[in-house]
């Protein structure tokens, strides 16, 4: 959902000119994707299976970082190649999509691989203590 936030955002930036309204919508498109990365170890480990849960972090934090990098680099030079800003904000659409997409397409119905082994877990429990 912050992935489409954050597209909305960008779409926003590259229509308007108002100095005020390009400030909020920085910040909301900034914290959108930062705010994404955070989530998405969260996300993660919930609903990926406890063998490739570090893998899946992994490789989720080098994306972001890839990104991170990759961003301002693709700002400048969309720049020096004489795009407005609105046009090179954008360029961000496509990440932000991806992303949203990507997040999109995880089968949730998996989500919670530890509840069975905890609810059995407490049902010994229960069964031993009576």
């Amino acid at each position: 959902m912050l992935c489409a936030i954050g597209t909305v955002c960008f779409v926003i930036l590259g229509l308007t000119s108002n100095e005020v309204a390009l400030y909020i919508l920085i910040a909301f498109g900034g914290a959108c994707t930062v705010g994404t990365m955070n989530l998405a170890n969260t996300y993660i480990s919930e609903y990926y299976p406890r063998e490739i849960r570090t893998t899946g972090i992994g490789w989720a934090l080098a994306f972001g970082r890839i990104g991170a990098i990759v961003a301002p680099t693709l700002i400048g030079l969309l720049l020096a190649a004489n795009y407005s800003p609105q046009n090179a904000f954008m360029a961000f659409t496509v990440p932000s999509i991806m992303a949203a997409l990507a997040l999109r397409v995880v089968k949730e119905k998996y989500g919670s691989y530890d509840k069975p082994q905890i609810e059995e877990n407490i049902k010994l429990k229960a069964t031993t203590n009576a």
